[in-house]
């Protein structure tokens, strides 16, 4: 690489940083806004996250340098899946008939935040990943712990009350495992 190329790949990847941290500002401020209230809203949200962290754990488990981060992405594969089947499960009850179906896609933050990673250079990428995923894990707390206090469905507001914790779990960890790769 020249001095000009590994320049250019320096402000990307610092503008790519930018923009997930924005990204995750929005994200929060979604969470606990409109999110933390309705159901729709709340379902759309916490399928999101769920798709996001799935995909991001996976390029993890392919790219990441160090067993911890490793160790953490099949945590977040395993609990991210159950939670999206817990989620499909409060919906196919009674009290949340009518509610629309979880998106199987991302939303367009998301595949930016994914396209960031993937373009993450090899020496950088497991920092890029645990720095997502706190941001992340930040907005899902967010929006658990608001769901679960304001939120419009009884049914939803106890899978919220149950899902937080687990959230909040995830967050401590990538906070301890971002401060070891620091």
């Amino acid at each position: 690489m020249t001095g000009n190329d590994e320049k250019h790949e320096g402000v990307r990847r610092t503008m790519d940083k930018a923009g997930d941290v924005v990204g995750g500002m929005v994200g929060r401020m979604t969470a606990s806004t409109a999110g933390s209230t309705r159901a729709d809203e709340f379902v759309k949200s916490a399928a999101i996250g769920d798709l996001y962290e799935i995909a991001a754990a996976r390029l993890a488990l392919r790219r990441s340098r160090t067993d911890e981060v490793r160790a953490a992405a099949t945590k977040m594969i395993a609990d991210h899946t159950t939670s999206t089947h817990h989620l499909r499960s409060a919906l196919r009850m009674n009290s949340t008939r009518g509610l629309p179906a979880p998106p199987l896609e991302m939303d367009e933050r998301r595949k930016t935040m994914i396209d960031h990673l993937k373009a993450a250079p090899d020496d950088k990428f497991d920092k890029t990943y645990v720095d997502q995923q706190v941001l992340a894990h930040k907005e899902t707390v967010d929006l658990m712990t608001g769901f679960r206090e304001h939120g419009d469905s009884p049914q939803l507001r106890s899978l919220a009350a149950g899902t937080a914790p687990v959230v909040q779990r995830h967050l401590a960890h990538m906070e301890r495992l971002r401060a070891r790769l620091a």
